[in-house]
Order: C-alpha cells, then structure tokens, then sequence
C-alpha cells in the first residue's frame, strides 16, 4: 500500500474516533419532527443534537425513519461560593485565657487557635487575636399570633357587660378575640351579657398590668452610655473598663459567671427588689458584701458575640418577674 495512502487513512482514522460521540440512545424521526423538537424532548440543546450528528449541518430537512443520535447531557459543576468569615481584633488582656475569650465571644476557643494559627493555648497579655464575628440569622417575618402555654397564661375570669363582643374585651386585654373564644370553646362569636369567659393573658403582661410592683426610686443607671430596650431589662453601651455603680444600697446575693449568657453578673438584693449588673470584664464585690449606693462594684466588659462594649442591667421583683428599669428612673 502507498505510504501516503496509510497516512490519509491513519489521519482520517483520527479525527473519525477524536469526534467520536457516546450516544445515550437513538431517536427515529417522526412525521413532523424538527431539530430543535428533538432537542427540548431530551433536555437539551440543538448545538448538541448537531454536534452528535454532523450531518444534520449539511442537510436542510430530517428524513422520516432517520436514526439521531442522543448524546449524554454534560454535568456542569457547581462553584460553591465561600461564605466571607468576619473578625473582631482582639487584645488579650490579664487572666484572660482562650477558653475566656470564646466564652465570651460564643465561639470555639479550638476555633480562635486555628485562625490565628496558634501552635498551643499559651497566650500573652497584649497579644492581637482574630476572634469570627457571628452573624445572627436574620429573623424571619412571623405572623403574630396569640397561642400561649399554660405555664405561660394566666386565665382571668371575666363577665361580660351590656356592649361588650369578643372583638372589644380582646383589645381591652391586649389579645386576640379567637384565643377568648378557643379558650371558651365558643361555636359562634355570639355572648351574653352576664357570662363569665375565661380570658388568656400572657403571664409577663399579667404581671405587668396586674401585678402589684414594688416601690422602686433609681435616680440613676449603674453607668452612662447609649441605653437599648431588650428583651429582660436594658443594655447600657458604653466604653470597656468604665466603672459600674450600685443604684442602691444592699447586698451581693450573687457574684460570679456561671450564668453562659450573662457572663460575669452581679445580682444585688435591695428592699422589695433585686438589680442584675452583667457582661461584666471585672466583678469587684463578692457574695455577702455589702454595698452602698453609688460604689463602684464591677467594669464595663463586652456583650457576648457581639463584639461591643455594654452592661446589661435588669430590675426584678422579689418574686422573679422582669421589671423595665427606665419606668423607675427619676421617680421621686
């Protein structure tokens, strides 16, 4: 055979097997069919049907009973996208340690060591540590509704007046008219005058609205700053190391930071009520002390996982309940 011959054939050979398609099965034209018909009931594009069947480019019309080739679908892959991790700089401080520092950061301390790339737990005073900011997810849009435990409700009983609907003694209560009626297994929104329902009440606002409060007269917050309204008392922001002061005088029932939430907490008891000093960076009373008004008894540290310096301050009932130190403040 002619030299030049065999190389033809070896070239031809070459590109016949380079473009080369695996066909996931084959298709035989119908009445009608088109290109890109075939392409779309296969999930895919008329590029990739002619890619599998060159011929397909040279000729303008399908044949009834041709055979088309239905190559595989190609995988895209996926690029996961890194989520960007922010950091808090830190400065260690005395008898400060890195399960101190992730407790107060609510992070893993074995977390702090590998990003600052820590070979042990040593640390020393003044060293710049990269702590992960937390992001708090954000709060989904809810609907309100007024569905309570028990533990959580308090039924008061009350009879109903000439003018009353279930609408109006809800809005007197601050709750929702289809909770008095479930409460009452009520079949319709009909009530008499002179029938007793039994109405929900959250136990905080009960206690709020209801409840006798104890005498309180604060004539000031432990420490000056920019005050926020939160769930349990208030957080006073305000610079790290400023001094907290009692609000009255008293005694320490509580020093110390086994409360996860509040790291380190101050608990002082007063006539009639208990004032709460926490996210301390330094506590400088213990239990059994006793204090006097305006003395100095901790510093200003930072609020868990947030990265900001603040002191959650709270005023409660010597029965527990949550009281809003701001109602108290300047009251003569």
């Amino acid at each position: 055979m002619n030299l030049f011959v065999v190389l033809i054939l070896s070239i031809s050979f070459f590109i016949g097997t380079a473009e080369a398609v695996k066909c996931r099965t084959y298709y035989k034209v119908r009445p009608g069919d088109s290109p890109w018909k075939i392409a779309k009931k296969y999930n895919l594009s008329v590029k990739d049907i002619e890619k599998a069947n060159p011929r397909l480019k040279r000729e303008r019309f399908l044949k009834v009973g041709q055979r088309i080739c239905i190559p595989y679908k190609k995988k895209t892959k996926r690029v996961k996208r890194k989520k960007r991790t922010e950091y808090i700089t830190y400065t260690v401080r005395p008898g400060d340690s890195l399960q101190k520092i992730a407790k107060r950061f609510g992070v893993s301390w074995k977390e702090i060591k590998r990003i600052n790339g820590l070979r042990s737990n040593t640390i020393r005073v003044g060293q710049k540590l990269k702590i992960p900011k937390r992001v708090s997810v954000a709060k989904r849009k809810v609907r309100k509704t007024r569905t309570y435990r028990k533990r959580n409700v308090v039924y008061i009983k009350y009879r109903v007046r000439k003018g009353d609907s279930l609408q109006k003694i809800a809005k007197k209560f601050g709750v929702s008219w289809k909770e008095i009626k479930r409460a009452n297994r009520l079949r319709s929104n009909l009530i008499r005058v002179g029938q007793i329902l039994k109405i929900p009440v959250p136990r905080r606002s009960f206690e709020r609205r209801f409840v006798s409060k104890p005498k309180i007269r604060l004539a000031f917050l432990p420490v000056d700053g920019k005050v926020k309204k939160s769930t349990r008392g208030v957080d006073i922001y305000a610079s790290c190391g400023d001094k907290v002061r009692a609000v009255d005088s008293g005694r320490v029932i509580y020093s110390g930071d086994d409360l996860t939430s509040y790291g380190n907490t101050i608990i002082v008891e007063h006539p009639g009520y208990l004032s709460v000093y926490a996210y301390n960076m330094q506590n400088l009373v213990d239990r059994g002390d006793k204090v006097s008004k305006g003395e100095i008894i901790g510093k200003v540290g930072l609020k868990p996982g947030s990265g900001k310096c603040a002191l959650h301050f709270e005023i409660r009932s010597k029965d527990g309940s949550v009281l809003n130190p701001l109602e108290y403040l300047g009251k003569k």
